[in-house]
């Protein structure tokens, strides 16, 4: 599905050979990264905090539950393996009034490096996020070497993220090679919150939707899996590459949604004018304290439009990215034809999928 045949000799690593250390292995990047490794024949423990969605059929995993904040933890999980995938991360455009980003983002993060090198892991491999890179145009997407520009979307989220890179970046030397990995809005099955799904879950629902101008890259969670798996032997050490599929606008993406799941039947725009007074509404919500989810910079990401390329990974890891369609009908629960209607009643729709 994602990778063309006759694939350049040299793009996979040798199973037998990475045993592969996987955090965050029970949330929805994680646990498609885990899976895939696991299912391509790589010894793979993984580390979740909480219960794991195992179902049949799924490959072997060596589970281990806890916090990364525990040395014991940390020293029990990395025994032993030569790969370290770096997938857990507290996640929110909004508030953090507990400090978590920082403690999870980055003092846990630099904890498991260190941990890593120690105990002799050869590659590590951050799991990081669009927000860490700069917004293009559509002429002229953004890459990995531009400058940092998204001052509208900063968060505690996204400081915590970048100094997070610049921990692993700078990290790498004999023996021991670092890469980051920036995923554009990953799209897929099985989203156990859900996370970078609800949107598109919550544009399913409902017959009329609003959406905002912007827009971003999505990607498929097969193709960020491939690419973590890729990226144990591949990639420069200290180099980061944004992986991403082609960019949607909002509108296009629920134009998309209402192909594939009948819903929604009609898409509004939200001027841009808009923008300002609704950021202010989030700012003072958030100052009484109401709400630290909805905030100014989940509302001006509405509006970025995020141009990125993501050509480098492509080259550097052999990526082929699906239809958007296929990819948002696949994150539903739908087979590649159909409606929702006719997916019910030919019995294609995925009922743990399709949790909406």
């Amino acid at each position: 599905m994602t990778v063309k045949a006759g694939a350049p000799v040299g793009l996979d690593p040798d199973p037998d050979a990475w045993p592969v250390l996987v955090t965050g292995a029970g949330g929805f990047v994680g646990g498609h990264v885990a899976r895939a490794l696991a299912g391509a024949g790589h010894r793979v423990r993984g580390l979740a905090r909480r219960s794991v969605d195992e179902r049949p059929g799924d490959p072997p995993i060596e589970w281990i539950r806890g916090d990364l904040a525990d040395p014991s933890l940390r020293r029990r999980a990395l025994e032993g393996v030569r790969g370290v995938i770096h997938s857990a991360a507290w996640v929110s455009l909004g508030r953090d009034p507990r400090g978590l980003s920082r403690a999870v983002n980055v003092t846990a993060t630099q904890r498991l490096l260190d941990d890593a090198r120690n105990a002799g892991a050869e590659r590590f491999i951050l799991t990081s996020t669009l927000h860490t890179l700069a917004a293009g145009t559509a002429e002229r997407p953004a890459d990995e070497d531009d400058l940092w520009n998204l001052h509208c979307v900063d968060s505690p989220y996204s400081r915590s993220k970048r100094e997070a890179e610049d921990l692993i970046r700078a990290a790498g030397g004999e023996g021991f090679a670092t890469v980051v990995l920036c995923p554009g809005m990953v799209l897929g099955p099985r989203d156990p919150k859900p996370t970078s799904t609800l949107l598109v879950r919550t544009m399913a629902r409902h017959r009329l939707v609003m959406v905002p101008g912007g827009g971003i890259p999505i990607v498929d969670a097969s193709v960020v899996a491939l690419a973590h798996r890729r990226a144990l032997i591949r990639g420069d050490s200290g180099a980061r590459y944004a992986v991403v599929g082609p960019y949607l606008s909002y509108e296009e993406l629920a134009r998309l949604v209402g192909r594939a799941a009948g819903r929604p039947r009609r898409v509004v725009n939200v001027p841009d004018f808009l923008e300002r007074p609704l950021k202010a509404t989030a700012e003072a919500l958030n100052r009484l304290r109401l709400t630290t989810e909805f905030s100014g910079p989940t509302v001006a990401g509405g509006f970025l439009r995020l141009h990125v390329s993501g050509a480098r990974a492509d080259r550097q890891f052999g990526l082929v990215h699906p239809p958007a369609l296929d990819t948002i009908r696949r994150t539903l629960g739908f087979d590649r034809i159909g409606t929702a209607g006719t997916a019910r009643r030919r019995g294609r729709l995925d009922p743990e999928s399709y949790n909406i």
